[in-house]
C-alpha cells in the first residue's frame, strides 16, 4: 500500500484553530473576571448615585450667599426672582440651539450616549490627557446639581449613572427647563432668564433665531466666546451653532443665510427685578465675573467668604450718609467729627462749618429716594497690614445701591492728585530727579517730554485716556480721565513701595456642597512702579507728612470733579473719599461755594473712617487671639 509522504492539510489547519482545553478555562475565566469587574463597578456607582436625592434636581437653586471675614452673613447674591423657566416659555429655535450644539440625541437617548464615552476614551488614551468627556445635557445638569467638579473617571462614572436616574425619573423638556435655567452664560448670569435680559433686555419667549444661537454658542466658554468683550469670537461660534442646527435639519438654508448674515444686537443694561441689596454685592458680583475660568463650574448656590468687616461696613454706610447731609442741611453736623474737642472747640467747629456757603439748588435728600442730582460719596477702607494688603476692609461707591451704580468704576480728572506718577516718572533710571518742580507738574513734565510720560502712563497698563501730543499739557496737569478705583489702586501701591497690589475683595467661595472651589493666595506682588521712585515721591507734595501721624492727602479735582482725600498708614489701613456729582458740568458740581465744603466734610470722614477701621481690626485681633487661648487651654485640660 502507498502512503503520500505529505501530512494531511486540512488536519493541521484544524489543529492551529482548535484551543486545548486549558486555554479554554484560561480564556473563560479572564472574560468571567471581566465580566464580574465590571458588574462590580455598574453595582458600585449605581450604589453611589442611588445616594443622592433626585428631589434636588427640581428644588431650586441654592441662594448664594456673601459673609465678611468672621463668616457673618452679610447679604445674598442671588437673583430675588425665579431664575427658572417653563417649557412654554422656551422658543423653538432656543431649544433646537441646544440640542444641536450639546446633545444632538438629547431626545434619544437615555442620558448616556456610549458610542460617545467609548470614543473619547479612546481619545483621551490616546493624547494620556483628559480632553474629551463625552457629555450630554443630562450628564451636564447632573455635574450642575450636585456640583460634580474636577476631571476623573471616578466623576465621570458616577456622573453617567446619576444621569440614567435621573432620565427614568423625569421628562425630556423637564431634564432641558433645569439644565437651561441652572447653567453659567458669562457676566455673573445664572439661567437662561437673566441671561436674555442681560445681553438682549428681552424675556426668554422673546429671544429670536440669532440670540439663541448666540447663548448657546457662549455656554461653552461663557468668558471666551462673551459677545461684551469679544465680539469676533461670539459671532463665530454664534455661525458654528447655525451650522449645526442646518446639518441636523432644524432650520432650512435661507434661514442659515439671513442668521449667520445678521449681527448681534446687544442691549445692556436693563435692570433685572431684584435691585441689589448693597455695594459690597455690587462689588463681589463683579469680581466673581472677573474671575472667569478661575471658578469651576457650579449652578451659582455659592458661599463666598470676603475680606469685609461687617460692623465697619455698617458704620461706614451711616457716616457717609450723615457727612453728605451736613454739607446739604446747615446744624447737621456728625457727632464723631467733635470727638476730642473741647466744648468751646465744638461750638466754633459746628458754627463755623454751618456758616458756609451753600450752591444754590443744592438738593437735599428726601424720603423717596430719588436719587438724581444728588450729591454722592464713595469710600474704599483697604487693609493696608503685611499679610493682607490690597484687602477691602469695607466700601460705599455712591449714595444708595438702589440705583446699580457704582461710581468707583466711573471715570474723573484727576488733576493734582495724579501729580505722584508724574514725579515717579522723573524719577526713572537714567532721569534727574531735579526734573521735578514739586509745585508745578507742568514744569516737571515740559522737561521729561511728552514721550516719556505718556510711555509711563501706557506701562501702567489701564485704561487710561491718555490726551495727545497736542493736548500735552493736559498730560502733565492730571486731565486725562482715569477710574476712580485705578487712581486709588495707583495711589496705594505707591505708597507699598510700588508693589502692584490689586484690591480685592473675595477670600473664598464653596460651593453649594460646601467645597472649597475658590482660595485667595496672597499675591507676591512684583514691583509696579519702581521702588526707589515710589520711595523718593511718597514724601513730597500732594502729600502730606506729619511725624507720627499717617499721611494724608486732600486735594480738589478739576473741572467740577469733586475732591479727592485719603489717609493711610503703612502697615495699618488705608482710606480712600471722594465727593461730589456725578454731572460734573452741572452748575452744583462747579460752584465756587462748594469746594470749602467738600474739602472739610472730604477730610473729616476720611480720618473717621480710618479711626474707626483700626478700633474695628484692633477688636478683631483681640478677639481671634481671646478664641486661641481658650482653645490652648481647652486642649491641655485633661
Amino acid at each position: 500500500m502507498y502512503y503520500s509522504p505529505t501530512p494531511n492539510r486540512r488536519k493541521s489547519w484544524f489543529r492551529l484553530l482548535s484551543i486545548g482545553h486549558r486555554k479554554l478555562v484560561i480564556i473563560g475565566s479572564l472574560l468571567g473576571l471581566l465580566l464580574v469587574i465590571f458588574l462590580g463597578v455598574i453595582g458600585y456607582y449605581g450604589y453611589r448615585a442611588a445616594q443622592f436625592d433626585l428631589n434636588r434636581v427640581c428644588a431650586g437653586v441654592n441662594t448664594s450667599m456673601l459673609y465678611d471675614s468672621s463668616n457673618r452673613p452679610i447679604a445674598s447674591i442671588s437673583e430675588s426672582e425665579s431664575r427658572f423657566v417653563s417649557r412654554d416659555e422656551l422658543p423653538r429655535h432656543l431649544v433646537n440651539a441646544f440640542v444641536a450644539r450639546e446633545d444632538e440625541n438629547f431626545f434619544e437617548h437615555g442620558g448616556v450616549v456610549f458610542t460617545s464615552v467609548l470614543r473619547s476614551a479612546l481619545r483621551n488614551l490616546q493624547s494620556m490627557r483628559y480632553e474629551q468627556g463625552a457629555s450630554t445635557i443630562t450628564m451636564q445638569l447632573t455635574r450642575n446639581v450636585y456640583e460634580l467638579s474636577g476631571k476623573s473617571m471616578d466623576r465621570k462614572l458616577l456622573e453617567m449613572m446619576l444621569a440614567q436616574r435621573i432620565e427614568r425619573r423625569f421628562d425630556k423638556y423637564t431634564i432641558l427647563e433645569q439644565y437651561l435655567s441652572r447653567i453659567f452664560y458669562g457676566q455673573n448670569c445664572y439661567g437662561i432668564k437673566a441671561a436674555a435680559r442681560h445681553y438682549f433686555g428681552k424675556e426668554v419667549k422673546e429671544l429670536n433665531l440669532v440670540e439663541c444661537a448666540t447663548l448657546a454658542g457662549l455656554v461653552r466658554a461663557p468668558s471666551w466666546y462673551n459677545p461684551v468683550t469679544s465680539m469676533d469670537k461670539a459671532i463665530a461660534v454664534k455661525n458654528e451653532t447655525l451650522q449645526r442646527m442646518l446639518e441636523c435639519e432644524m432650520i432650512n438654508q435661507e434661514e442659515c443665510n439671513l442668521a449667520t448674515a445678521a449681527p448681534i444686537v446687544l442691549r445692556r443694561g436693563v435692570q433685572s427685578a431684584d435691585t441689589l441689596s448693597s455695594y459690597s454685592v455690587m462689588w463681589t458680583r463683579h469680581e466673581l465675573q472677573e474671575m472667569g475660568d478661575e471658578l469651576p463650574e457650579h449652578s451659582g448656590g455659592i458661599s463666598v467668604v470676603s475680606s469685609l468687616n461687617l460692623p465697619l461696613q455698617q458704620y461706614l454706610e451711616k457716616a457717609v450718609e450723615a457727612a453728605l447731609t451736613a454739607i446739604e442741611q446747615p446744624g447737621q453736623y456728625p457727632e464723631a467729627w467733635l470727638l476730642g474737642l473741647s466744648p468751646e472747640e465744638a461750638a466754633a467747629a459746628r458754627t463755623s462749618f454751618a456758616r458756609l456757603r451753600r450752591p444754590e439748588g443744592l438738593k437735599v435728600r428726601g424720603e423717596n429716594n430719588d436719587l438724581k442730582g444728588l450729591l454722592q460719596c464713595c469710600v474704599l477702607v483697604v487693609d493696608a497690614r503685611r499679610s493682607h494688603r490690597g484687602k477691602i476692609l469695607a466700601l460705599v461707591g455712591g449714595r444708595s445701591a438702589v440705583d446699580g451704580h457704582d461710581r468707583w468704576l466711573d471715570k474723573v480728572r484727576p488733576g493734582r492728585v495724579a501729580a505722584p506718577f508724574l514725579f515717579c516718572c522723573a524719577c526713572l533710571p537714567g532721569g534727574d530727579d531735579m526734573h521735578i518742580v514739586a509745585r508745578s507738574t507742568e514744569v516737571t513734565g515740559l522737561r521729561m517730554g511728552y514721550d516719556v510720560v505718556s510711555s509711563f502712563y501706557k506701562s501702567l497698563k489701564l485704561p487710561i485716556e491718555i490726551p495727545s501730543r497736542e493736548q500735552e499739557l493736559y498730560l502733565y496737569n492730571g486731565l486725562f480721565k482715569i477710574r476712580r478705583l485705578d487712581l486709588a489702586r495707583l495711589l496705594f501701591c505707591l505708597l507699598n513701595e510700588g508693589r502692584g497690589y490689586r484690591l480685592s475683595m473675595v477670600n473664598s467661595v464653596w460651593n453649594s456642597n460646601r467645597q472649597l472651589i475658590y482660595h485667595y493666595e496672597p499675591e507676591k506682588s512684583p514691583e509696579y512702579i519702581r521702588r526707589e521712585s515710589a520711595g523718593a515721591v511718597a514724601t513730597l507734595p500732594p502729600f502730606q507728612i506729619t511725624d507720627g501721624e499717617p499721611v494724608t492727602m486732600n486735594e480738589m479735582l478739576p473741572e467740577g470733579c469733586g475732591h479727592w482725600s485719603m489717609v493711610f498708614r503703612n502697615r495699618g489701613v488705608c482710606t480712600f473719599v471722594w465727593m461730589g456729582f456725578d454731572d460734573a458740568s452741572s452748575p452744583q458740581a462747579t460752584a465756587r461755594e462748594l469746594r470749602p465744603l467738600l474739602s472739610r466734610a472730604s477730610s473729616r470722614l476720611a480720618r473717621e473712617i480710618y479711626e474707626q477701621a483700626r478700633k474695628e481690626l484692633r477688636a478683631q485681633q483681640e478677639t481671634a487671639a481671646a478664641a486661641q487661648s481658650t482653645a490652648q487651654a481647652s486642649r491641655k485640660t485633661p
